[in-house]
């Protein structure tokens, strides 16, 4: 029991009691994990429902040959950005959206420009990708958790995240 917990811990955003849930619900080893998909792993409790793919993509890595290609890391952080660009532009949808009033002021001015300057600054992490895959991976995770953190703020922490996030993603 415990080696097949610690299997299911070498996935990233699985711990202690996530890896002991996914093997009450018959789980109990990569190649389970990735046959379950989706739809499988949503039943489970406790499951972030952004980390899913994530979590398949490594389990089929793990499971599969071993060690993922810089070919294949590339790929997912690919994805990963193109992710972290919806996300961010989900959040110039709503900041127009729920602050129409304060968008015409100062405020919401800088925000509007911490919107492309993350933009930008995702656009220029994915030229790089291909000579900087470990560094890139770190930044989109950093901006990806602050993006995270701005579905429930006010126009100015938004303005604050999102230099938060750019700041992650200068770094690459």
């Amino acid at each position: 029991m415990k080696k097949k917990l610690n299997e299911l811990k070498q996935l990233k955003g699985v711990g202690e009691v996530l890896s002991r849930r996914l093997v009450e619900a018959g789980h109990d080893t990569l190649a389970k994990v990735v046959a379950a998909g989706e739809e499988g792993l949503k039943k489970v409790q406790g499951v972030n429902q952004r980390l899913i793919p994530a979590i398949l993509e490594q389990a089929g890595l793990l499971a599969g040959e071993g060690r993922p290609s810089k070919a294949q890391k590339v790929e997912g952080l690919k994805r990963q950005a193109a992710s972290l660009k919806s996300q961010v532009q989900g959040v110039a949808l709503r900041v127009r959206e729920n602050f129409q009033e304060e968008i015409a002021g100062k405020a919401g001015k800088k925000v509007e420009k911490q919107i492309m300057k993350v933009i930008a600054s995702l656009e220029k992490v994915g030229g790089n990708l291909e000579t900087r895959v470990k560094k890139a991976g770190k930044g989109m995770a950093k901006a990806e958790k602050s993006l995270a953190i701005l579905a429930a703020a006010g126009l100015a922490d938004i303005g604050k995240g999102l230099k938060k996030a750019r700041k992650s993603l200068k770094k690459v």
